[in-house]
């Protein structure tokens, strides 16, 4: 079987303490991803600086920088910008704050299929684990490697969704029943899919100015009203996701809740504020 090539693309906003985690991962991926876009919503002098450094340490990664003037959350308009930018048929989306197990690439690739966007979870540490990472006390690749072992400590520190920390072949018994599972919608830092597809629907919709909803549940109703499937790869693909503060309030998803189902009201699948801009967007 050919696999296809694949740009990895990940949304970053400073945290180049995580982003050097994410890199380390990639280097020990059983597969590699042929190109590496580090998508920034900002342009900040630190990650500037840390890119020209990340390249000489992580010469075996093709990696691209793409940055946008700091006036807001514009995430979606730095997403299209990467998916436009990206070089290969196939992406794989992951947030800064997410590291990946070192089959994720692989997992993501060898699933891949026209008309499918492949669906996994993540498992989020705490924040004494997350610490410890971030310092060098610890290993995530141990930890991946003894997970059952960390595990009672993890939930100790409050970690989260320890079911999708463990991991299967994508073929195995257990993996089969779970993917028949009906997914309700997209997690925005974990998701892969065939860039012609993505264009199918133009791309994220940029009328949405805050967080939550539009770059993970949006996009799923739009899939699915195209033609596109959504399928599981959870605990095939796996990601850490690593401690923070709540990035967003329920006011701003209530705002962002609207806007969607107005659009869903009108089946606008093929959104009019994507990678091509329309005459006319509904806010």
């Amino acid at each position: 079987m050919i696999l296809p090539k694949c740009s990895l693309i990940i949304s970053v906003y400073k945290d180049t303490e995580s982003l050097e985690l994410i890199l380390e991962s990639l280097v020990r991926q059983t597969l590699k991803p042929d190109e590496v876009i580090i998508s920034e919503d900002g342009d900040s002098v630190e990650m500037a600086q840390y890119f020209i450094g990340a390249k000489e340490r992580f010469s075996n990664l093709d990696l691209v920088h793409l940055s946008q003037e700091d006036i807001g959350w514009r995430k979606n308009i730095a997403l299209n910008r990467a998916i436009m930018a990206s070089k290969y048929e196939y992406l794989i989306f992951i947030d800064g704050d997410c590291v990946p197990y070192s089959n994720f690439i692989q997992a993501h690739i060898e699933n891949a299929q026209q008309k499918i966007v492949l669906c996994g979870k993540r498992f989020e540490l705490g924040p004494k684990f997350s610490a410890k990472v971030k310092k060098s006390e610890l290993s995530l690749r141990d930890i991946e490697k003894n997970f059952l072992w960390y595990l009672p400590k993890m939930l100790f520190d409050n970690a989260r969704h320890p079911e999708d920390g463990l991991i299967f072949t994508s073929h195995s018994f257990i993996s089969k029943q779970i993917h028949k599972r009906y997914v309700r919608h997209i997690i925005g830092c974990n998701f892969s899919c065939y860039k012609d597809d993505f264009l199918k629907i133009n791309g994220f919709d940029e009328i949405y100015k805050l967080p939550s909803e539009g770059e993970d549940v949006d996009p799923s109703w739009r899939f699915r009203g195209s033609g596109i499937e959504l399928k599981s790869c959870r605990n095939n693909a796996n990601i850490f996701h690593l401690y923070h503060q709540k990035g967003f309030s329920a006011v701003e998803g209530d705002i962002n809740k609207t806007i969607m189902e107005k659009h869903r009201a009108l089946n606008l699948f093929y959104c009019q504020n994507g990678i091509v801009k329309q005459k006319e967007s509904l806010a």
